[in-house]
């Protein structure tokens, strides 16, 4: 009962800080990051036909088609997402000001390395980084009906990341099936800075309030994820990814914050309040946070190229009433086509839906992600002497565009300036566009 209770309590922790600390806007789902070569010029519909060490994270089963070992590094040389909140923070007297951020941010999305133990048998381990994103909103308003004002502003910094590192196996069972196994150890890390203030001037006095603060929360958890690959006839593939749910094991918040309340009237004493905290804790236990998914994918190779077409569902998840996370299913549609020995290009279609709840604090989001990636690979071949393991090293190059646009809805800040305190959080529509320039290579020996 002792380690079901922590177990809870490190849950909480996690999910309280993440989801509900004030002033927190986000953006960017689950799957924000197409991660690795292959995915990154194919929109991510790479379950069925992946061949490379980033099998590691799309489908272990793939790891059994490579025919040779392989380095491969990849990254987002730079991704730009820019978003409008419209009317984020709006009186009741009607006047409003909008928000919105502009961030560039360049990511090291992927690293694996991948070696044959034997002909349809393939180790591999790698790095990955499906989720960041850090950015800064600050607005404000100034409103009222004369005799009363008031004046509002807000202002919040976020970071968010989340790391995976593992290692998967690959098994060929016949010429039609191929199997795989990964384990991953995961790492988030959540970090926000916030501050809001309101004054209000009405009947002869005037009022003040502050709240600011600091938070951070790191976590260690693992997933497991189970792979298969099946070729019913030559250039038909049908395959399947099971995700399980993430499970944390040890937990860690640092929040500090500080609350202000100043009333000055020149019919009483002022009135004073200063409230700071400062809170620690590590909380070991077991907690599901996140939930599993499944993956189903079919896929046709031709002489020169494939096509593939996968959804991607995600059950809902809920912790006693702290978290509620709703069903969520995705869809990636995606191609390559091999213009000569050297130049392979590539094209795909995705949707990054959230998983968000309907809006209920200020600063939540919730996003649905609609994308378009494209891109080359450019290959040259050194052909090596006598005695060698291989034939030759074969040198890889891979730049990649992603566009994706996002619509939802983001908390915002509604307050009455002639009841002093009162305001209330209100879902406010909100656009985000994103560009992404990926970069990578690949040696395969």
């Amino acid at each position: 009962m002792r380690a079901m209770h922590q177990a809870v309590r490190g849950a909480s922790m996690l999910v309280v800080a993440i989801l509900l600390a004030p002033a927190t806007a986000r953006a960017g789902n689950g799957d924000g990051i197409l991660v690795g070569n292959q995915a990154a010029i194919t929109g991510g519909a790479v379950t069925a036909t992946i061949s490379d060490g980033t099998a590691t994270w799309y489908n272990p089963a793939g790891l059994a088609a490579m025919e040779r070992d392989a380095v491969d590094v990849s990254g987002n040389a730079f991704q730009v997402r820019a978003a409008e909140e419209g009317g984020l923070i709006s009186s009741t007297t009607g006047q409003s000001n909008d928000g919105g951020y502009l961030e560039l941010l360049s990511i090291p999305s992927a690293s694996t390395i991948a070696r044959r133990l034997e002909p349809g048998l393939v180790i591999a381990f790698g790095v990955f980084a499906p989720r960041f994103s850090q950015h800064t909103v600050r607005t404000g308003l100034d409103a009222g009906v004369f005799p009363d004002s008031a004046r509002w502003t807000l202002s919040s910094t976020a970071f968010s990341a989340t790391y995976h590192a593992g290692g998967a196996i690959g098994i060929r069972i016949d010429d039609h099936l191929r199997f795989g196994v990964s384990l991953f150890g995961v790492y988030r890390e959540t970090s926000t800075s916030f501050q809001t203030a309101g004054a209000f001037a009405a009947d002869g006095s005037t009022r003040l309030v502050a709240r600011g603060g600091i938070s951070q929360v790191r976590s260690l958890g693992t997933e497991l994820g189970l792979g298969v690959q099946w070729e019913p006839q030559r250039g038909v593939i049908i395959a399947a990814t099971f995700r399980s749910p993430g499970l944390e094991i040890l937990t860690q918040l640092r929040s500090t914050t500080t609350a202000i309340d100043v009333t000055v009237d020149d019919a009483s004493p002022d009135a004073v309040s200063f409230i700071p905290m400062d809170e620690e804790d590590l909380a070991p236990g077991i907690a599901i946070l996140t939930a599993g998914r499944l993956n189903l994918s079919i896929g046709h190779r031709f002489d020169r190229g494939w096509i593939a077409a996968e959804i991607d569902v995600q059950p809902p998840l809920e912790l006693d009433g702290i978290l509620a996370r709703r069903f969520v299913w995705n869809v990636r549609v995606g191609g390559r086509y091999e213009v000569d020995d050297q130049l392979g290009i590539g094209a795909g279609f995705f949707t990054d839906l959230s998983e968000q709840d309907p809006i209920q604090e200020l600063g939540e989001t919730r996003v649905d992600f609609y994308g378009l990636s494209a891109g080359l690979e450019y290959r040259t071949q050194h052909t090596l002497g006598e005695g060698e393991r291989s034939d030759n090293l074969v040198f890889s190059t891979t730049i990649g565009l992603r566009y994706a646009f996002g619509a939802g809805e983001v908390g915002g800040l509604l307050f009455d300036p002639q009841r002093g305190l009162e305001r209330a959080t209100v879902p406010i529509r909100t656009t985000i566009h994103e560009v992404g320039l990926h970069i990578g290579s690949a040696l395969y020996f």
